[in-house]
């Protein structure tokens, strides 16, 4: 079973507020099984279960679902209560209103909801403690993910966020915002939330209060992980573009691949920038595997297989084919095929 992954950046943002509020951190290094060394990662990836259950031991150490960051507490099993209650909900757009008036009696003043149209968009804007006892802003990040991923969940589907937006400065791991909400994101803005189409709102809900159950005792997990960590970007695109020449010459636009992955655009070059390579890097790869293939059959013409990977022309083919390799292709299939 592949493994997700989130950032070690939320390891040590909880242990250092485990730590500042007098938790026994120690204690919850061995428990949760976190090496100890994450503790201080900024980045590196962690397991999502141990992030998992980091989560759990501070709600279980402060007794609080706002994880003692908010002033007010939120009691433990206030969020299952508010699932539950939404869950009745026919539609997603019923839900989000239910959720609004859910939380209008449960939660402190600090922790509701807000909903308003903008054209043929919804405005989703959780109400969320941003004071100094919360400096790396980890609760509405929490909460903002949590507010697209159940309702998400509820319906069985993603839902595609036009932009996610902040009221504060562009913190300095900016980078994860895009991971996590999939969108163009801004910062110092009125407020915090996101906005998605209204024609999601008529979507109905697909899961039962027996699912929730178990999507409850996981969602710690997945509110903060982050899609495509589980493997190598360029792997994920190469595999899609030796799929791709097998049955065409002409390769899809960046920004197609990148919807198929369920990302930006941007995330996308900057994790491929991480791996040490670009997209074109990759597709020049995969065109000279697909090459040497082709050079391999003596009845395919240079032309043929300068058509097959996409040129229009021999020249530019060979050219091309020269810099990836340091041989051309006529000496490339000579060397191969002498017997």
């Amino acid at each position: 079973m592949v493994q997700r992954k989130s950032s070690t950046h939320y390891v040590s943002v909880l242990l250092r507020h485990a730590r500042s509020i007098g938790l026994d951190v120690k204690k919850i290094l061995e428990e949760t099984g976190i090496p100890v060394d994450f503790g201080e990662a900024e980045e590196a990836w962690i397991n999502n279960e141990l992030l998992a259950n980091l989560v759990k031991a501070i709600w279980s150490g402060t007794n609080n679902e706002t994880f003692g960051l908010d002033p007010t507490p939120m009691r433990i099993g206030t969020w299952a209560l508010a699932c539950e209650f939404m869950l009745g909900a026919d539609t997603l757009g019923a839900l989000f209103r239910k959720g609004e008036r859910v939380l209008s009696y449960l939660a402190p003043d600090s922790a509701g909801l807000k909903i308003h149209h903008e054209g043929s968009y919804v405005v989703v804007m959780p109400q969320v403690y941003l004071g100094e006892r919360d400096p790396d802003r980890f609760l509405i990040e929490f909460m903002t993910a949590l507010w697209h991923r159940f309702p998400s969940w509820a319906i069985d589907e993603r839902i595609p966020l036009k932009e996610a937006f902040f009221s504060y400065p562009e913190p300095d791991h900016s980078h994860f915002y895009e991971e996590l909400f999939h969108c163009d994101v801004r910062f110092q803005q009125s407020a915090c939330g996101f906005m998605f189409h209204e024609r999601y709102l008529k979507r109905r809900i697909a899961r039962t209060l027996v699912e929730l159950e178990a999507w409850l005792r996981n969602s710690p997990a997945d509110l903060l992980y982050m899609p495509g960590r589980e493997n190598s970007i360029q792997v994920q695109l190469k595999a899609s573009l030796i799929e791709i020449a097998k049955e065409s010459t002409r390769y899809p636009a960046f920004e197609s691949l990148c919807r198929d992955m369920a990302m930006s655009p941007q995330v996308v070059r900057r994790r491929l920038a991480d791996e040490g390579t670009s997209y074109q890097q990759i597709k020049d790869a995969v065109r000279c595997e697909t090459a040497r293939s082709l050079l391999l059959n003596p009845e395919n013409s240079i032309i043929d297989v300068a058509l097959g990977t996409g040129f229009s022309e021999s020249a530019a083919f060979s050219r091309a084919f020269k810099k990836w390799t340091g041989e051309s292709p006529a000496h490339y299939r000579s060397s191969r095929l002498e017997t």
